[in-house]
């Protein structure tokens, strides 16, 4: 008897010694689009990387993300949430979307003749901001102020949340 009884105290040991866990695997960006990152889709692509943003005077605010010479921008020329009309134009209730591709130089980028910008939500005391976004950029000749519709990236399901504007 005084057998059995350690064979099954062996028995129950190792079934307990042979339990395994899992750890799930480590993330190094959220789930989604959550709070301080701008994700969209570029000509299809997904992209989502952590957002920045400013104040840039007491009516307008920037938005944008960058990774080395690559950036995605949007000026909005308001502080208010609802609609803004996307342009090239800087003008109170406008908004511009641009794009600098990688291979870009600063006189080389693509604007939004139209598409659509609309802020959600608006948060003065706490200087953060929440967006909606799409449009196709073109090749834009900032000096003629000319796009060239033969040279473009369409940016689909662009959302922004939550993004700090401090004023600079």
């Amino acid at each position: 008897m005084k057998k059995a009884i350690t064979f099954l105290a062996l028995c129950a040991f190792a079934v307990a010694c042979n339990k395994t866990t899992t750890t799930p695997p480590a993330t190094t960006t959220p789930a989604g689009c959550g709070d301080g990152f701008i994700c969209f889709k570029l000509n299809g692509t997904e992209i989502s990387k952590a957002g920045g943003g400013y104040e840039l005077s007491d009516t307008n605010l920037f938005v944008k993300y960058e990774e080395g010479a690559k950036q995605l921008s949007i000026d909005i020329f308001g502080k208010t949430t609802g609609s803004y009309t996307v342009t090239n134009k800087r003008k109170q209730g406008n908004g511009r979307i641009y794009y600098f591709p990688t291979t870009s130089t600063s006189d080389t980028f693509y604007m939004a003749e139209t598409g659509s910008l609309n802020i959600s939500a608006y948060d003065a005391a706490n200087k953060k901001i929440t967006g909606t976004f799409s449009a196709t950029v073109y090749k834009y000749k900032g000096d003629t102020e000319a796009f060239i519709k033969t040279d473009s990236f369409v940016i689909t399901e662009g959302k922004f949340t939550n993004i700090a504007v401090p004023k600079i």
